[in-house]
């Protein structure tokens, strides 16, 4: 978790003295040449799968399109898995030349410093993001993009788009993350060449995924107080959601029961796996959520929080230049008064809670987040 929170803190730039270059055709034959000299030193032989031929090494494998081992092998893709262990490694086997000094193990801030980057905030879809596309065809064209789950970033991808007969083919390396960290590096080559109109509409929609911005990873908001554009709990406004919208994003709910309440109105209770919901239902009036609340699975709230997440970072997400300490206190506003706007830690002996409110047409709207053994495991967006 920490390592994520180095992503979303620190800046993307100033990494590397020189401009980043985008990557080279060459990069990735290198790399393939490099685990197929340790595989020919090692002596391995491969066996056939996903049609081609498999070589395993320590922390590495190929796939051969023949059988043989050898100079001559031509390689499909390879991939760089793990550090060798360099008591089962033989001396006669040479390191992997790894793609910009890159192996498993490095910090996810680092590896995007190694690329070019023309989207610093990695605006885009809550999937990917286009990281720099450099060139036109016919001449290559160099693409980066991230594939990720919000703010968890899953894989970062550096593609070549190079001409090839009467067609484009589209080679390149795929890194492989985990909790902010490099834990595979793969080849890829498609294996039949693109048409021009298909490589033209490839590169096209990538372009057009440059403008989107419906999802910022690094935006301006880390460090401010909260907004009414924080009120969102796993994809769903709050202040907007109604129950035929919570059945579209999370399906048809496992249970539902309603309870009258004293003031005339019914209270409507959903549960999902992982989620709540209550709305307030009354006579000749549209249904109003009431609370939203995740308390389990992989949900995104406010910011990118997410169940798992630590006290630090939820804190660091949002304005803290309070008095609050390790006994809580106000983060910042009258949190004393109670009065919006304001952000407030609240220690109890087992657990921890954030209060974080803002007056809206509706009334007083909070994001409450609780935290047990310094751990996220409960979100919850509510009208005071």
């Amino acid at each position: 978790m920490i390592l994520l929170v180095c992503l979303f803190l620190l800046p993307l730039a100033g990494f590397s003295q020189e401009p980043a270059e985008p990557i080279r055709l060459a990069e990735v034959e290198q790399f393939n040449q490099s685990l197929l000299e340790m595989a020919m030193a090692e002596q391995l032989s491969g066996f056939s799968e996903d049609g081609g031929y498999l070589v395993r090494g320590n922390g590495y494998e190929l796939l051969l399109a023949g059988e043989d081992v050898s100079a001559d092998s031509l390689v499909l893709s390879a991939a760089l898995t793990g550090l060798p262990d360099s008591h089962e490694q033989t001396q006669a086997a040479p390191a992997p030349v790894s793609p910009r000094g890159v192996l498993p193990g490095m910090v996810v801030e680092d590896l995007l410093a190694l690329y070019p980057n023309d989207n610093p905030s990695l605006a885009g879809t809550t999937d990917r993001a286009v990281l720099y596309i450099a060139g036109e065809l016919p001449a290559a064209v160099s693409v980066g993009f991230l594939l990720r789950d919000g703010r968890s970033p899953q894989s970062i991808e550096q593609l070549v788009y190079y001409q090839a007969g009467d067609g484009v083919m589209r080679t390149g390396l795929q890194y492989t993350l985990d909790m902010g960290v490099v834990t595979a590096i793969r080849s890829f080559t498609s294996r039949e060449a693109l048409s021009q109109q298909q490589a033209a509409e490839e590169l096209a929609n990538l372009r057009s995924l440059q403008e989107q911005n419906r999802y910022v990873a690094l935006g301006d908001r880390d460090g401010t107080r909260f907004a009414r554009e924080d009120l969102e709990l796993a994809g769903l406004d709050f202040l907007d959601a109604q129950l035929g919208t919570l059945d579209s994003v999370l399906g048809e709910a496992a249970n539902q029961e309603s309870v009258d309440n004293s003031d005339g109105s019914t209270l409507i209770i959903s549960q999902w796996p992982g989620f709540e919901s209550v709305f307030v239902r009354r006579e000749g009036a549209p249904d109003r959520a009431q609370r939203l609340t995740v308390n389990g699975g992989a949900f995104e709230g406010p910011r990118g929080l997410r169940l798992g997440d630590t006290l630090a970072q939820a804190v660091s997400r949002f304005e803290h230049t309070g008095g609050a300490d390790a006994d809580g206190g106000a983060l910042y506003g009258e949190a004393d008064k109670q009065i919006p706007p304001y952000g407030l830690m609240v220690v109890n002996p087992e657990s921890t809670l954030l209060y974080y409110a803002i007056d809206t047409q509706a009334g007083k709207a909070a994001l409450i987040l609780e935290f047990v053994d310094d751990l996220l495991v409960n979100m919850t967006l509510t009208y005071l």
